[in-house]
């Protein structure tokens, strides 16, 4: 039963909160992180101590006291650390706790390292509920900031904020003129917006580098859609409603992509 309860303990100390409030991460921790660092010495430290919490429960539980020992040093040693990384963050850090830890892993005393366990995971849990979330989100996530792109329509380079704005635009317009009866301008603006989502899936090489996750994102399917839109914008007599079913298929993949990057750059860009 105590080797039930103490794995139980353990991962008690790593719990999160339902409730999170985002402020930007202080300045100190991007050193730890890209583009700045590309070993993300901060966040190999939290799987450090992920590992070495670990390490002391399965050794305690095999009757390893002498291997769980050398591993609450490693936790020590590293929680410490890590305080030093961001004193903007010291005030979760109790290294007095990880000191009890080490001490009741010394005394080989099952439902000491348990106590000890439990409150040095909750400074780490504290830490995790206000902190884990926006920094994943601020520093996990590529930035679009630098990246361009050029306008297949007006052939000039543009920042990907603004380059998506003329392919929103492109769309809102084709689906209001199209609404309106006004076939030529519809299909003047179908065109933009087919190649200006052609040109995008070259951003996508940008991070996406195999073949594989290109194909998945924005290959074949995804031009095979945009270019069975173009042909409903070309047919003698437009049928309305086909233009807008090859518009949400099209609409699909746009859904796809932001559904995993849309959000952190809103985040991003509100904390800058």
């Amino acid at each position: 039963m105590k080797r039930l309860y103490l794995a139980f303990a353990l991962l008690v100390g790593i719990s999160f909160s339902q409730q999170i409030t985002m402020k930007r991460p202080p300045k100190s921790l991007e050193k730890y992180y890209p583009p700045q660092s590309q070993r993300m010495e901060y966040l190999s430290n939290m799987h450090t101590m992920s590992v070495a919490f670990h390490g002391i429960n399965l050794n305690i539980n095999e009757g390893r006291w002498d291997k769980a020992l050398e591993w609450a040093n490693q936790l020590k040693k590293t929680y410490e650390e890590s305080a030093r990384m961001v004193p903007e963050w010291r005030d979760y850090f109790k290294p007095a706790l990880a000191d009890n830890l080490v001490k009741a892993v010394q005394s080989k005393n099952v439902d000491a390292v348990i106590n000890a366990s439990r409150e040095l995971g909750q400074t780490c849990s504290k830490c995790h509920q206000d902190n884990q979330a926006v920094v994943k989100l601020y520093y996990h996530f590529p930035r679009y900031d630098n990246i361009t792109l050029e306008d297949p329509v007006e052939l000039q380079n543009l920042k990907t904020k603004d380059y998506m704005k003329k392919l929103s635009d492109s769309m809102k317009s084709l689906r209001v003129f199209l609404l309106q009866g006004e076939v030529s301008k519809a299909r003047e603006h179908g065109d933009n917006f087919v190649e200006r989502a052609k040109q995008l899936n070259t951003m996508c090489t940008k991070c996406h580098t195999s073949k594989a996750s290109i194909e998945s994102l924005a290959g074949k399917e995804y031009l095979t859609a945009l270019d069975n839109l173009q042909k409903a914008l070309k047919a003698p007599q437009i049928n309305r409603d086909n233009v807008f079913k090859h518009l949400s298929e099209v609409g699909q993949f746009c859904y796809r992509c932001h559904n995993v990057h849309l959000i952190p750059v809103l985040v991003q860009n509100a904390l800058k």
